[in-house]
């Protein structure tokens, strides 16, 4: 059994050093793209305030339904994509070490 074991914890360290292979040479990759765009925290930044911009709006949307079901709706999915885009935008800042 601890043999097995064994052989599972090698095949997972080796799956998360090509993961951690595959990060680094995206950051390589984008961060030359970026520098034009103003950095890539500038671009997250950026990416961000438009996602929070375009969701306050849903949100305010969401707040002048009179039908119930329709305005739970509305106000799920803008928390949704809200809980979305700050698991891109914390992904984006670990690539990008920003």
């Amino acid at each position: 059994m601890a043999a097995v074991s064994e052989g599972v914890e090698t095949e997972i360290l080796a799956l998360i050093g090509k993961v951690l292979e595959g990060a680094d040479r995206a950051q390589s990759l984008l961060g030359a793209a970026l520098p034009s765009w103003g950095g890539a925290e500038a671009c997250i930044d950026a990416y961000e305030d438009g996602i929070r911009a375009a969701t306050e709006f849903q949100l305010t949307l969401a707040r002048a339904l009179d039908v119930e079901p329709a305005h739970s709706l509305a106000a799920t999915y803008v928390n949704v994509t809200r809980d979305v885009v700050a698991a891109q935008v914390s992904s984006a800042r670990w690539l990008f070490d920003v």
